[in-house]
């Protein structure tokens, strides 16, 4: 709520929230915030809107805010007397191609993907914060996901494209909707992308400055709770490359530890690229996307797919990582060991 200036006009019936122009916005510790959005849901699709967190901020009409009592009781009504549709949820790490690959698996009328919604980056928030019971954590997590997929055909698949800190949501998922599908995404040799992506905010600096004295201090930046939330408390990040891997390994490490739970391979950034329809073919086939929408899918490489927004290729070819000197390398498998990541995906230069 405090993301707006808002004007107080009074309540509305609960039942006005089932409306597809209204979404999920964030969840806190007590309450959660709905927005109304000028257009659906289905209108915010991956391949025209990369990060729908950006234009559910940016395009909010109308704000408004609930317990979360109410919220779990919305949720368990949305899909009394409709059927949801199937879903897959794609995890990831950042720097990966995971918005390309997202645009790749969305084909109108037979698949629609939403990338990056802000209700889940919160929720991955609020447990690495511990903000909730066990309990309430599984209700929550089933209205959220209620609430985002409302509306959309029973017949289609809907997939959720995460950030890179949702893939803790996992086990929670496989518990609770054991018939959703899960894919996770990586990047081998990806740490110095990462560290650029981090370079172009002046956060990242004073991030890894402040951890320096107080982690306590440091947690007042939510996606930096997100990664230690998840790793052994034996890694204190000191200086940006060392943040720059937590960002990079942490996904990696969760994804392992729940390997089992995922129902396809891990799909690989250079394989993607390399071999495209060989990666895709497989994938389509298991979760009922034609092989005729391939095509398309490969037509989507010919355009950045981060277009306009400050991770697009034209904003990032300026950026420069430093180079890792000897001692850094030491660190850095260090990390990697504690962070369950083998040597040759790390790609260290010897």
């Amino acid at each position: 709520m405090q993301d707006f200036i808002t004007i107080d006009a009074g309540f509305i019936p609960i039942e006005t929230l089932k409306d597809l122009h209204w979404t999920v916005y964030s969840i806190d510790k007590k309450t959660v915030t709905f927005v109304k959005l000028p257009k659906a849901l289905s209108n915010y699709s991956i391949d025209r809107i990369p990060f729908v967190y950006m234009s559910i901020f940016n395009e909010a009409i109308y704000v408004v805010q609930m317990d979360l009592k109410s919220y779990i009781a919305l949720g368990n009504e949305l899909e009394i007397d409709t059927k949801p549709p199937k879903c897959l949820f794609f995890s990831n790490a950042a720097r990966c191609a995971s918005t390309l690959f997202g645009s790749m698996l969305h084909h109108t009328n037979h698949s629609f993907c939403i990338g990056e919604h802000p209700a889940l980056i919160n929720l991955t928030i609020g447990i690495c914060e511990n903000f909730w019971s066990d309990k309430d954590i599984n209700e929550i997590i089933s209205a959220t996901i209620k609430t985002i997929r409302k509306g959309f055909p029973s017949d289609q698949l809907f997939i959720f494209k995460t950030t890179s800190g949702e893939v803790i949501l996992v086990p929670y998922l496989a518990q609770i909707f054991p018939e959703m599908k899960q894919i996770f995404m990586f990047r081998r040799g990806g740490l110095e992308s990462i560290e650029r992506m981090l370079s172009c905010d002046a956060s990242y600096p004073i991030l890894a400055q402040l951890n320096k004295t107080s982690e306590k201090l440091a947690s007042i930046f939510g996606f930096y709770v997100i990664y230690k939330g998840q790793v052994p408390s034996t890694l204190k990040p000191k200086n940006m490359r060392e943040v720059a891997m937590l960002f990079y390994a942490t996904p990696y490490y969760t994804y392992k530890r729940n390997q089992r739970l995922f129902d396809f391979p891990i799909v690989w950034h250079h394989e993607l690229i390399a071999t495209p329809e060989k990666i895709l073919k497989p994938i389509f086939e298991k979760l009922n996307i034609p092989d005729s929408c391939i095509p398309d899918a490969l037509a989507r490489m010919q355009t950045d797919s981060q277009d306009n927004t400050f991770l697009s290729q034209k904003s990032m070819k300026h950026l420069t990582a430093s180079k890792i000197m000897t001692g850094e390398k030491e660190v850095l498998k260090f990390y990697a060991n504690e962070l369950q990541m083998e040597l040759d995906v790390l790609r260290l230069e010897n």
